[in-house]
């Protein structure tokens, strides 16, 4: 799945989804792979500050 993270100023920043468990989701950003708390990422997206784009 393709996000995009609206930061500050009205920029976007795209994440790719790469792989997800019970505890963590993994994200490719900026060509690194990064791991945040399933928590911290379902409240990320419920703010809407992470919106889908695509699914590939």
């Amino acid at each position: 799945m393709t996000y995009n993270l609206r930061v500050a100023g009205g920029l976007t920043e795209p994440l790719e989804l790469v792989a997800q468990n019970r505890y963590h989701v993994f994200l490719r950003w900026r060509g690194e792979i990064v791991a945040t708390h399933l928590g911290a990422w379902n409240a990320l997206v419920e703010s809407g500050r992470v919106v889908e784009v695509g699914n590939g």
